[in-house]
């Protein structure tokens, strides 16, 4: 496992900019029964428009922090304020506990944590990871990392290795939690989630169970990183 160099989460993020202007299905069946490309005959703001306000937030704060190493960053600060802001009032979270909880986390663990809100609304689909469109719940993982600069496993249960448990008390914003075949990511406070629930299902916000919670493990991907490109 490792981290993917510094040109190729330029290229990452440079086609997650692009792909998020893009949504839906990549073509649509007219009524005559032949399909015509939706993506050409949409305009890029249509295409944002249909994104959750939250996503559109998220994915300006990401590029933000995606052009420094400085999580510090008064522009980026003030973007992933308002994010933070968002999910704490979508799971009616104390906004300022949950906006401290991301500002303790690592910027790879910030970039995660944004990586996976850009995804929010979009179907799940099994064994797929295809941004925008369709994801798992392994695949959204899979993404939010690969975004960050970590070489993650595509599997569910590889992501819950062994390797990379840590206690639930030191887990922080953007570490993994999960049981069997099911992954989420952890947004930093109380047991609040994003994830890929199952088929038919969207990308969405959860609150764990405490029962459910008794049974997880948690992971932090950057435990299995050894080294930059």
């Amino acid at each position: 496992m490792k981290r993917v160099g510094t040109f190729l989460r330029g290229v990452a993020v440079t086609g997650l900019l692009s792909a998020f202007l893009y949504v839906g299905p990549a073509s649509a069946v007219s009524n005559s029964g032949k399909e015509s490309s939706s993506r050409s005959m949409q305009m890029p703001g249509e295409r944002i428009r249909q994104r959750p306000q939250i996503a559109i937030d998220a994915i300006q704060a990401l590029s933000l922090i995606m052009r420094t190493e400085n999580k510090e960053d008064p522009m980026y600060l003030e973007s992933r304020r308002v994010v933070s802001d968002g999910v704490a009032k979508r799971l009616s979270l104390d906004p300022t506990e949950l906006n401290r909880a991301w500002s303790r986390a690592p910027r790879d663990h910030q970039i995660a944590v944004l990586s996976a809100l850009t995804q929010l609304d979009v179907p799940y689909l099994e064994g797929k990871e295809d941004s925008y469109v369709k994801m798992d719940c392994s695949g959204l993982l899979w993404f939010a990392w690969r975004t960050a600069g970590i070489d993650m496993p595509r599997q569910a249960v590889s992501q819950l290795d062994r390797r990379m448990r840590v206690d639930r008390e030191d887990a922080v914003a953007g570490d993994i939690t999960g049981e069997g075949t099911h992954v989420q990511i952890y947004l930093g406070t109380g047991l609040a989630m994003i994830h890929a629930p199952f088929g038919g299902k969207l990308v969405k916000f959860k609150i764990m169970s405490a029962e459910q919670a008794a049974r997880v493990v948690w992971t932090n991907p950057s435990n299995i990183a050894t080294f930059r490109l």
